[in-house]
């Protein structure tokens, strides 16, 4: 086994503005907002358990260094009772997990 989780925990749902994705078994769910190929992807995201009008909002910009892809992520909008458990989500869920496939990645957020 290559020790890489089949069940990839990001559902693409329809990438495109104004479509639709679902996370985590639908724990999380938004829409695209705005996508720039190679440039950057803006999201509107929200826990299933917050209020039915709550939303983050969500950029994620990626910089080609011409050795590398810098990814940098902005979340704005997250209950502050929520903050440490979306931290520990990007780390566990998809920053860790880039490090842990590639070999490589910065640990700061």
């Amino acid at each position: 086994s290559s020790g890489i989780n089949a069940e990839w925990p990001l559902r693409p749902g329809d990438p495109r503005e104004s479509g639709k994705f679902s996370l985590l078994g639908g724990a999380i769910s938004g829409s695209f907002l705005e996508i720039q190929p190679s440039k950057s992807i803006q999201l509107h995201w929200r826990f299933q358990d917050w209020p039915a009008d709550m939303h983050s909002s969500v950029t994620l910009t990626f910089k080609d260094t011409g050795t590398s892809t810098e990814l940098s992520l902005n979340q704005v909008g997250v209950p502050q009772y929520s903050v440490e458990q979306i931290k520990s989500g990007w780390y566990k869920y998809y920053f860790n997990a880039i490090k842990m496939t590639f070999g490589y990645g910065s640990s700061t957020l």
